[in-house]
């Protein structure tokens, strides 16, 4: 592994190339009016925003139904789905998990956090309520070592983790969410360390609007409006949203909302997708990271863009993306005008603007008896920051510090399927102007055997550290700029199945997988027990090992989904404290029920049962996580239908963590207990 690549006369060449083909993007992330764009976002009340986009988006869908000489629309979902069947496997490409808007619809989760975890194998660790931040990792995996992808497009964020699932997007919009390993990303000339989400956004409907208000317990208060309309060949689906809460415990009060465009053309032979999203968050920080300091409060803005077209030239199918994030955050370890006096040592907020913009192609083409696949992309992430980086006395206050990277990407493969034979082996190299050269290798062979369908992958991966693992110092932390790359070897192994007819049941897409991770030069922040100073370092080899088993039970008027997955931990920590690395779910057991007691009563119920392995220090006193059950329970009524039975009017009623259960995702941060919602939903 190289570091300082500029002292390497290949690396000389390649910077030049870069900065030759990145001079207007360069050029437009050190000019001001970057960090005059990020301000009024941050600045504007997407509140207010999402308010007018809620009023154009009923005059939008009234025009729409106000045609009497139009046939009625109704909403059309997927068809019902946890993971893929057995005959839709087609290489290492597809996801290994599926959720489908059918799915998560049986159960009573509001947020993209909750819709998250419910696959198996994921890990969201949740500060405070109402999705205001989480920490997305899987099968034994860091937050920082997890990708979240947005229709396919890699929007991770490289400041940190924590920001991960900073998107602009309601539950109500999305289509499903497939997990995807590292030997699937890399089939999609993706890296990524232990694997991604990628979240679809809904655009298979017909014209329609949606509603959505609830409140309860906490002063929690939900709004969302979602519309699709088609015009000709073109699709539009819009969704704007806003959440709030007085907050369950002292300093947890939050508000946020998001502002969502999704545009599609579909013409013969050409795919033209394009998608704009913006977010506010402000929230309350209460221990969030310190228990030291529990007056703190955070307050981020987000905006997202991307371009894909997807074309034809002669045999050859071509995908062109271009892509960009912006994402403002301001920590404040003394929330203002919360606090009577600030210590004479704190020198104020940390303020970081971070950026990155990419553009990718892909390209597939029929070769013998399978098909080639190739791509490249270009991909720079940059922060201005008064905390990270190093000093830039070019930038607008109050930004002090920056730091940026261009990474170049290419990769190529060969895939073949016939029937339910598959096999693919994929090659990918990168060369990043901060950490030099790297490669990724994945190759999967996939076969049937009676009624079951195998698949088998095997994975080299890499992770270059976040901008926080290199340069954040705190009173608490002390960052190591001379960090290196991470990497792994990932083996995987599958076994799916379609429907079991089971006497009256039937058992829909059963899944198996099993796996193993040897991680080495792992990057975590670790202490000794006694030392309040956390450092990050490239702590030691970690290795997983587990299987995530799934299936779905259905009979005419219940169903019954059901998801296990064990994760065993190897690490050496040295005797040190870890803050991530090794606080992974040991067990995660989740069941999911929903009845039709009439044709409009439905009752649905959950429940989950997890075992953190690892510790946490609070109040001076070293705990253990342990297992935390929480229970869920809903019940939805349609009091309006259409002559179709599709419900147009339903009220509801739902409770979380009904036991009142003491719980927490990360140490110092108590999670909600018994939570009480009601609210009505309106479907056109």
């Amino acid at each position: 592994m190289y570091k300082h690549t500029q002292q390497h006369a290949s690396v000389f060449r390649f910077r030049r190339f870069c900065r030759a083909k990145w001079a207007a993007y360069s050029s437009m992330h050190r000019e001001v009016t970057i960090g005059r764009l990020a301000t009024r976002v941050a600045d504007s009340s997407l509140a207010k925003t999402a308010t007018v986009g809620a009023v154009a988006l009923m005059l939008m869908q009234g025009t729409a139904f106000a045609q009497s000489d139009r046939e009625p629309q109704t909403r059309t979902l997927p068809e019902v789905q946890i993971v893929l069947s057995a005959d839709s496997l087609q290489g290492s490409s597809e996801p290994a998990a599926v959720l489908t808007a059918n799915d998560f619809q049986q159960t009573n989760i509001r947020s993209i956090g909750d819709l998250v975890a419910l696959l198996p194998g994921v890990d969201l660790r949740t500060r405070g309520g109402g999705d205001v931040q989480g920490d997305l990792s899987m099968r034994g995996g860091t937050f920082d070592q997890m990708l979240l992808l947005l229709n396919g497009i890699n929007l991770t964020d490289a400041q940190t983790g924590h920001h991960t699932m900073d998107i602009p997007l309601d539950i109500t919009i999305v289509e499903r969410v497939e997990l995807l390993t590292p030997a699937q990303l890399m089939a999609r000339g993706i890296v990524g360390f232990c694997g991604a989400v990628n979240i679809v956004v809904a655009d298979q409907y017909r014209d329609r609007l949606l509603a959505d208000l609830s409140g309860g317990s906490y002063g929690t208060a939900n709004a969302a409006l979602l519309g699709t309309k088609t015009l000709g060949d073109w699709t539009l689906t819009a969704s704007a949203a806003y959440h709030r809460s007085d907050g369950y415990r002292e300093n947890t009060d939050y508000r946020h909302g998001s502002l969502f465009l999704q545009v599609r053309r579909h013409t013969e032979g050409n795919d033209l997708h394009l998608q704009l999203g913006g977010q506010m968050k402000d929230f309350g920080s209460a221990g969030f990271y310190s228990t030291t300091y529990p007056d703190q409060y955070e307050a981020t803005r987000t905006l997202v863009a991307s371009a894909t077209d997807n074309f034809h030239l002669s045999t050859f199918h071509f995908q062109l993306s271009a892509y960009g994030r912006l994402h403002r955050d301001r920590f404040e370890l003394f929330r203002d005008g919360y606090v009577d006096s600030v210590p004479t040592w704190y020198s104020g907020h940390n303020h970081h603007l971070s950026s990155l913009g990419g553009l990718r192609l892909r390209m597939t083409h029929p070769l013998g008896i399978g098909e080639l696949r190739a791509g490249a992309e270009v991909r720079r992430e940059g922060i201005w920051s008064n905390v990270l980086g190093t000093a830039d006395s070019t930038l607008p206050s109050p930004y002090t510090m920056s730091a940026a990277r261009t990474s170049a990407t290419l990769f190529g493969g060969y895939g073949l399927s016939r029937g339910r034979f598959s096999a693919e082996a994929v090659a990918l190299g990168q060369a990043n102007t901060q950490f030099g050269p790297n490669y990724g290798l994945a190759a999967s062979i996939g076969f049937p055997l009676s009624t079951f369908h195998f698949q088998l992958s095997a994975s080299r991966t890499f992770r270059l550290p976040t901008f926080t693992d290199l340069y954040y110092q705190s009173a608490t932390q002390q960052a190591n700029p001379d960090l290196n790359a991470e990497s792994s070897t990932n083996v995987e192994l599958s076994v799916v199945s379609g429907q079991w007819p089971v006497g009256k049941f039937s058992i829909l897409n059963f899944q198996l997988s099993t796996y193993y991770r040897s991680g080495t030069d792992i990057i975590g922040w670790v202490r000794p027990t006694e030392a309040d100073l956390w450092l990050s370092m490239n702590h030691t080899s970690v290795d997983a090992l587990g299987f995530d088993v799934s299936a779905l039970f259905q009979l005419p008027t219940f169903n019954c989904q059901l998801s296990y997955s064990f994760c065993h931990i190897e690490a050496d920590n040295r005797g040190l404290l870890s803050s991530s690395a090794i606080d992974h779910l040991s067990h995660k057991a989740q069941l999911w029920a929903m009845a039709h007691v009439t044709d409009h009563l439905r009752l649905k119920a959950g429940a989950s049962l997890r075992h953190r392995e690892g510790q946490y220090v609070e109040d001076g006193e070293t705990l253990p996580y342990g297992t935390a059950l929480l229970v869920d329970a809903a019940a939805e009524y349609d009091l309006l239908r259409q002559d179709n039975g599709t419900p147009t009017l339903t009220l509801y009623v739902e409770g979380h963590n009904l036991l009142d259960r003491p719980w927490r995702d990360l140490g110092g941060v108590p999670q909600p207990g018994l939570t009480l919602l009601a609210g009505a939903r309106l479907a056109l």
